[in-house]
């Protein structure tokens, strides 16, 4: 049982566990004296709390987001450093620009470079394990979504959504402009043709579609997109 002793001076000595006293702060809190408790009591409380809240928002899909934007960012790297690993290479030695494959596979290189190829190499070993991972979680966290959109673009619509909570509430005309944030107010500011999608062009059937076609399918995958996301969500086995 937990006891709290206050002691002549108003401070107060608190014997139980952390979740204890937070507890009894969050029971009682309208029978409390405040006054007679210490600050850093109310502090450690507020702490704990705080920790706890923390920890309830933190949902699968919140880890979903964080891959998948780890993986953009990896690409990003990647592409950037090829360039520059390629265009170094060539000044340095004088030869035509190699592709990068061929460069990676050359045992011999100029010393300056050789710290750039290594970071390459990084990149595409986090870029494979990302790719791994959510490969395996998304089809748990997010099933119905990962049936329509495959496990990448599943997790990276979530992500433009800013969580499955979010883009469980979303109407298909809101999640077929995810991620054509830009053409969408530069519509709204000069007049420009209005985006047909956003990250949906990505799906397979956006990109066979022909010409005006594709702003019909992506407005139909938007739709399912829709539903599937609601399923994830309120369905029983979220969570």
């Amino acid at each position: 049982m937990s006891v709290t002793n206050f002691s002549s001076d108003g401070e107060n000595d608190f014997v139980g566990s952390p979740e204890d006293l937070s507890k009894i702060l969050s029971e009682t809190s309208s029978e409390l004296n405040f006054e007679n408790i210490s600050l850093s009591l109310l502090r450690e409380a507020s702490i704990i709390q705080a920790k706890k809240a923390i920890q309830e928002s933190l949902t699968p899909d919140k880890n979903l987001i964080q891959a998948i934007e780890t993986l953009d960012e990896a690409h990003s790297n990647l592409n950037i450093s090829s360039e520059r690993f390629i265009t170094w290479n060539s000044q340095l030695t004088g030869n035509p620009r190699t592709k990068l494959d061929t460069l990676l596979d050359k045992k011999e290189l100029p010393l300056q470079i050789i710290p750039l190829r290594d970071s390459i190499l990084a990149s595409k070993k986090l870029i494979a394990l990302i790719s791994s991972y959510l490969d395996n979680e998304s089809p748990r966290v997010i099933p119905n979504l990962v049936d329509i959109l495959g496990t990448q673009l599943a997790a990276r619509i979530v992500s433009l959504a800013g969580g499955l909570s979010k883009l469980a509430r979303m109407p298909a005309s809101t999640i077929q402009l995810l991620g054509a944030e830009k053409a969408l107010f530069r519509h709204m500011a000069d007049g420009s043709p209005p985006p047909k999608h956003g990250v949906l062009y990505q799906h397979p059937n956006v990109k066979k579609a022909f010409g005006k076609d594709k702003g019909k399918v992506s407005r139909k995958l938007a739709a399912k997109v829709a539903i599937a996301s609601r399923i994830d969500f309120f369905g029983e086995n979220h969570g």
